[in-house]
C-alpha cells in the first residue's frame, strides 16, 4: 500500500474471531483520512453515514487490514462463537492496509472503528448494547459440523460520547483456512452502522496484490 500506519493496542479475540469490546485511542487526523477509507459507502468496504445526510448514530472505519501479534494472548473456550474458542487480550500491531488476506496460520486481520452521534439515552450508561455479525466462507469444524458465521450482542464502552473498538479474525486452525468473503457488520438496534469486507486468498495472490499496490 502507499501508506502504513502503525498502532499497538490490546484486543480480545473471540473465536478465533477478534472482538475488542473495549475503548480504542482517538484516531489522529492523518489516520482518519488515509488509505481507502472515507465517510461514504464503498464497494466491498465500510458502510458509513456521510455527515449531514441523516440523523442518528454514525460510524467511521479509520484503520483496517493485516495485524501482527506482538503478544498472542491466551486461548480459551467460548459459547458465543461458532468455533467455541476465544483468544484473550493479544497485543496487536497494524502492519498494512489491505482487503486481501493470505490464508496462512497466525494471520490476524480486522479493522478499527468509531461510533459517534449516539442518542442521549445511550450515553447515560458506561456501555451501549450493540450487535456484531460475521459472515464467512463455509468451514467444517472438527466435530463435522459446518458454519458460515455468527451473530451476537456485545457491550461497547462509551467514552467521550463515542465508542471506539476493534473487530476482526485470526487464523489459528487449519480448518479456518477457507477462501472467500469475510463480512463484518456492527448494528445499533435496527440500524447497520458498519459493513467491512475482506477476501481470503492463497498467499501468492495476496503477495501479487501487495506488489500491485506498490506500483
Amino acid at each position: 500500500m502507499k501508506r502504513v500506519i502503525l498502532l499497538v493496542f490490546i484486543a480480545t479475540l473471540a473465536g478465533c474471531d477478534q472482538a475488542a469490546d473495549t475503548g480504542m485511542p482517538e484516531p489522529q487526523d492523518s489516520t482518519a483520512g488515509s488509505a481507502n477509507v472515507a465517510d461514504t459507502e464503498r464497494p466491498g468496504g465500510s458502510s458509513e453515514t456521510p455527515d449531514g445526510q441523516s440523523e442518528g448514530p454514525r460510524a467511521h472505519v479509520f484503520q483496517f487490514g493485516l495485524y501482527k501479534a506482538i503478544r498472542k494472548g491466551k486461548v480459551g473456550t467460548s459459547t458465543e462463537t461458532n468455533t467455541g474458542k476465544v483468544v484473550r487480550k493479544p497485543k496487536l500491531e497494524h502492519v498494512s492496509m489491505t482487503d486481501r488476506i493470505p490464508l496462512v496460520k497466525d494471520t490476524y486481520f480486522g479493522y478499527q472503528y468509531r461510533l459517534f452521534k449516539l442518542p442521549p439515552e445511550a450515553l447515560v450508561k458506561p456501555f451501549i448494547e450493540l450487535r456484531k455479525v460475521l459472515v464467512h466462507p463455509e468451514m467444517t469444524l472438527p466435530d463435522g459440523s459446518r458454519t458460515t458465521g455468527w451473530d451476537r450482542t456485545f457491550k461497547g464502552r462509551v467514552e467521550t460520547r463515542q465508542v471506539m473498538g476493534f473487530d476482526g479474525y485470526a487464523f489459528n486452525e487449519d480448518y479456518e483456512l477457507v477462501e472467500g468473503d469475510w463480512i463484518f457488520q456492527i448494528w445499533y438496534q435496527d440500524k447497520k452502522l458498519i459493513e467491512r469486507k475482506f477476501v481470503s486468498v492463497q498467499p501468492q495472490q495476496a503477495q501479487a496484490a501487495k506488489e500491485s499496490d506498490k506500483e
